[in-house]
């Protein structure tokens, strides 16, 4: 692992105090990922850019009582001169923005050795602003409590990128599709029928050449969530006539009454919590099958792109806390490498009881592992390789979508770490 100076847009200064090193300064490949991490542990921020270290500081993160988050964050929002909107207008100079509700990195004068913030990462002065000046919004931070480094991963799962279809006009591509969907046409329909409604039911799998609008993706792959699973529950519910309340995915009273109505009527425990047993006989009384395991979700430029269903096999093992990242995207040769790296994430006794995840399984599952149990369907598969950008990301975590996701963010992945030995 190579360790470089942050290169400064404005000059080739090297930031020795800061970084503790004598290195010249050396331009990275701009065309690699730049992701930081920070260790609570060690007090310490690393950047980098694709496999290479460029760049190390120190920071003073949130003291007992103000814990900073750990798990994975995007830059949201960056601002020269802020001033907090919490804590009495306090200057936060330099601040790059890791969630809405207050969490951020930015230049502190005190940056001790130990925690001392009230959750955001403190950097040094001269360190924030070269920072500052070489990120962008939508690039990475995540955090641990040990440090992580960014590892070469290679799986069939992982998508590589595939050029758009072209239109042949010589061609008759939709003629061909729509056969292919079971549509037999006998006649010439053209002067009788809107081609847009013809085609409606294959529109999806006609590409044009077009150009990727090179915004990373950012993608999620996750177990059913919460809302989802309970939404799921208030539907059939209702439907075998239990008043459930409206269909929302929101476990509130009426929920939780008819859940234990229909838990009595059953010879279930009567709690009125959802659970995979009570799950599984619900779906069997109402005759319906049972969901996938999985969900995946994909997002661009801090906006939801598209999700879907997908499989998780072993489901009651955890899949682990990872971050994937496109690294060494050749468009011409449409290929790309990926760097992953695995976190710490403590997954709680509650967590465990409500995915009917197994006691006793270990939650460092390796990369690799949590790779080969994930199955995409295909359509899904081939419509992620075609959107596929360069700096691309998969996060993958256990815990469904976390409260820190919504409006103009990535996927955040909140994780929660055990104490330093």
């Amino acid at each position: 692992m190579h360790r470089r100076s942050i290169p400064s847009a404005l000059s080739a200064m090297v930031i020795c105090a800061t970084l503790g090193t004598a290195a010249p300064a050396l331009a990275g490949d701009e065309s690699e990922p730049l992701q930081i991490v920070i260790s609570l542990n060690e007090q310490s921020l690393n950047v980098f850019r694709g496999e290479d270290v460029i760049a190390t500081s120190r920071v003073s993160s949130g003291k007992p009582g103000h814990s900073t988050p750990t798990g994975i964050f995007s830059i949201l929002h960056k601002q020269k001169y802020h001033r907090s909107n919490i804590y009495s207008g306090a200057p936060m100079p330099w601040m790059q923005r890791l969630t809405w509700t207050g969490i951020a990195l930015h230049e502190s004068k005190q940056v001790p050795d130990y925690p001392a913030s009230h959750g955001c990462v403190r950097l040094p002065a001269e360190f924030a602003r070269e920072l500052y000046k070489e990120t962008n919004v939508g690039e990475h931070v995540v955090i641990t409590g040990d440090p992580v480094t960014p590892q070469p991963i290679a799986d069939a799962v992982l998508p590589q990128p595939e050029g758009p279809r072209q239109y042949d006009p010589t061609f008759d591509q939709w003629r061909v599709l729509v056969e292919n969907a079971g549509i037999r046409l006998n006649m010439n329909f053209a002067p009788k029928i809107s081609t847009a409604a013809l085609l409606y039911p294959v529109r999806d799998k006609i590409g044009f050449a077009r150009k990727n609008d090179g915004a990373p993706m950012r993608i999620l792959i996750t177990r059913r969530s919460r809302q989802d699973i309970t939404a799921s529950v208030q539907y059939l519910l209702n439907k075998l006539g239990y008043e459930a309340g409206p269909v929302d995915g929101l476990a509130g009273r009426s929920t939780a009454r008819a859940v234990k109505a229909f838990q009595d009527d059953h010879n279930l425990r009567e709690t009125g919590i959802i659970t995979p047993r009570f799950t599984r006989v619900l779906y069997k009384a109402a005759g319906a099958n049972e969901p996938e395991t999985g969900h995946i979700f994909v997002r661009r430029d801090f906006e939801p792109v598209f999700d879907a269903p997908i499989t998780i096999d072993d489901p009651d093992q955890p899949l682990g806390t990872h971050l994937i990242t496109a690294t060494h995207f050749n468009t011409e040769a449409m290929k790309t490498d990926w760097l992953a790296m695995t976190l710490e994430n403590q997954l709680p006794e509650f967590t465990r009881a409500y995915f009917n995840i197994a006691e006793d399984a270990p939650n460092d599952t390796p990369v690799k592992e949590a790779l080969d149990r994930i199955v995409i369907p295909s359509d899904v598969a081939q419509r992620i390789a075609r959107m596929l950008t360069p700096g691309s990301s998969i996060a993958i975590s256990d815990t469904g979508i976390s409260g820190y996701t919504g409006w103009k963010t990535d996927f955040v992945v909140v994780t929660k770490i055990g104490r330093p030995a």
